[in-house]
């Protein structure tokens, strides 16, 4: 044992490390941003959550192999985020996601702090995995995500 430390002081750190989820500042800071914000300063938050979102998506494909299946990546994406999701063929060939905004929300807040964040952030992504895909917001809390047919 070295000298000065204690078994005793090890416990407590041991403890106090399992105990504490990892500190996030960004979340509550955003969060608070957007909950006061003055006129335009949430559509300016948004707008660069979108483009964030698009870099984020071309960087992905820049470490992925050609041939890869968007609506899978996405989904993978999701999913490796902690958000649940319902993937679904379209009757035109094409993939829709489903996700439910108000079942995954603490998902959502974990991830991107402000569901007023994820939807820019998620179709901008969207677009850089596939350009023709969109995400559209429903009522109920519900986000889709569409992926028209992919030519092989």
């Amino acid at each position: 044992m070295r000298t000065g430390i204690s078994f005793a002081r090890d416990w407590q750190l041991i403890k106090v490390a399992r105990s504490l989820r990892r500190h996030d500042v960004s979340g509550p800071l955003v969060r608070r941003i957007l909950e006061d914000a003055p006129s335009g300063l949430t559509e300016r938050v948004t707008a660069i959550a979108g483009r964030l979102g698009e870099e984020n998506g071309k960087m992905l494909l820049a470490h992925t192999e050609e041939r890869f299946d968007p609506p899978t990546l996405m989904e993978g994406l999701l999913l490796t985020w902690g958000i649940p999701c319902e993937p679904a063929e379209a009757d035109d060939g094409g993939v829709t996601i489903a996700i439910d905004c108000e079942g995954s929300a603490a998902a959502i807040r974990e991830t991107f702090a402000d569901v007023r964040v994820a939807g820019p952030y998620l179709a901008g992504y969207v677009r850089a995995l596939q350009p023709d895909a969109m995400l559209e917001t429903g009522d109920g809390g519900m986000m889709t995500i569409r992926f028209p047919p992919h030519g092989e």
